[in-house]
């Protein structure tokens, strides 16, 4: 979905091409009036400025640069089996072909078929890339910070008020204008509705890397801060709703399913992660996942649980809710 766990935060079809015989690539095909113009053509028109890092098992290099005739920064992910800084630049290339398979908001999904003849990638254009952003995707310490009730309405709440208009994506999918073709199941009660997508890292193929995302349809929910006894209905109805769905649709049984909550998430919406226990990038954290069936069983014994608990999380040194926290000297760096 819309950002590239946006801890993506959030998040984002034409038809696949590739290079022809010739020196050039093929001239595009007609757009429709009311078609999505690719924030890039050419992927010569991406300059890279900073290498930010990259995912823990080397498949994923995230950049930062900029984009020929575009005001602002750009975040460019490149994903494949194997991959290194010193290979991404190889892509960035006049012969190289990119088709546009998703576009929400600022979060763009490409297909890249290199010149050399090579696998085509997944490559991932965010523009214009917000700090917050640039932030997530650069290799930095994390933190761990204890939030108490005071703290969190005094420090983290304010600070999840001051940051929800960076939900447009997710608007952009419970409304129907984007991401349509990956909504496996939705509620459309105004209530207790969500939708359940596949998000943009499974392929929807291969069903140990399943990977999904349930976003509830109200939004005065931000977190499990805001959870209490009269959300119970809505969650036992989603959770069952989407294993159910899950299973149908992939053959996958609940004995296999992860589902739980991020804290802090990546994104202030209520939403909930759906993985395969084999699938590693979906394996529960300490520090940031909470299992969801533990949330059912806190608020059943206590409706104001999470209004009254003192959490736990780890915090990346730089993101904007560390910088708030570090102005209280709340984050402990020995």
């Amino acid at each position: 979905m819309g950002v590239p766990s946006q801890e993506v935060e959030g998040e984002m079809p034409a038809k696949k091409g590739r290079l022809d015989q010739g020196n050039h690539a093929p001239a595009p095909e007609p757009a429709s009036e009311n078609a999505v113009q690719p924030v890039i053509s050419n992927m010569s028109d991406y300059t890279i400025t900073e290498l930010l890092g990259q995912s823990d098992d080397g498949k994923v290099v995230f950049t930062r640069g900029v984009i020929s005739g575009l005001e602002g920064p750009a975040v460019v992910l490149f994903e494949t089996n194997s991959i290194n800084l010193e290979r991404v630049k190889l892509f960035l290339s006049e012969l190289s072909v990119v088709k546009l398979t998703m576009n929400n908001d600022i979060f763009n999904i490409f297909q890249l078929d290199p010149p050399t003849g090579t696998n085509s990638i997944k490559t991932t254009v965010i523009h214009p890339a917000t700090q917050k952003l640039i932030n997530k995707f650069t290799t930095k310490p994390s933190y761990f910070v204890t939030e108490t009730p005071q703290i969190y309405q005094t420090i983290t709440k304010p600070y999840i008020l001051n940051h929800l208009g960076d939900h447009k994506w997710v608007y952009n999918i419970l409304e129907g204008r984007a991401e349509q073709d990956r909504i496996l199941c939705k509620n459309e009660d105004e209530n207790e509705g969500f939708v359940l997508a596949a998000d943009l890292k499974w392929d929807m193929t291969t069903v140990e890397n399943m990977y999904c995302l349930a976003i509830v349809k109200r939004r005065d929910i931000y977190s499990i801060r805001d959870l209490n006894q009269s959300h119970l209905p809505m969650l036992r109805n989603l959770q069952e709703t989407c294993l159910a769905t899950i299973k149908e649709k992939f053959g996958i049984p609940r004995s296999l399913v992860r589902v739980y909550f991020h804290y802090q998430p990546a994104y202030y919406h209520l939403h909930i992660h759906f993985a395969h226990m084999r699938y590693q990038a979906g394996a529960p954290v300490i520090g940031k996942s909470v299992a969801v069936n533990d949330v059912l069983q806190n608020i059943a014994l206590s409706s104001e649980y999470y209004k009254n608990a003192t959490l736990v999380y780890y915090i990346k040194d730089g993101h904007a809710l560390s910088v708030e926290l570090d102005k209280h000297k709340l984050v402990v760096r020995e």
